[in-house]
């Protein structure tokens, strides 16, 4: 969002040793732009819901022993390169292509 206080030297250092492109959205426009929003976590909420109703079904308690597993499961499903490059696509935000 362009808060300074989210760009330290640090991070626009670690970026630039990188060449990761910081992208900074415009104030008041981050409902519409952010791509998380727009496209990954709703994918990442289905699939969490249907490993917590998958546990209860097989009568598997989600416990802090093993949430981690059933978090990384419904991670893998959700969070593919297509759906990440969907999100950012939705909002018209575009990997830097030079070709």
């Amino acid at each position: 969002d362009g808060h300074n206080l989210h760009c330290t030297y640090r991070f626009c250092k670690f970026a630039a040793d990188n060449r990761i492109l910081i992208l900074c959205l415009p104030s008041h426009t981050t409902h519409a732009l952010q791509p998380c929003d727009v496209g990954v976590f709703g994918p990442l909420a289905q699939s969490w819901k249907s490993e917590v109703n998958k546990s209860g079904r097989e009568q598997i308690r989600i416990s802090k022993d093993n949430i981690l597993i059933f978090y990384k499961t419904a991670c893998d499903r959700a969070l593919k390169p297509s759906t990440v490059i969907s999100a950012f696509a939705k909002t018209g935000i575009w990997p830097f292509n030079p070709d």
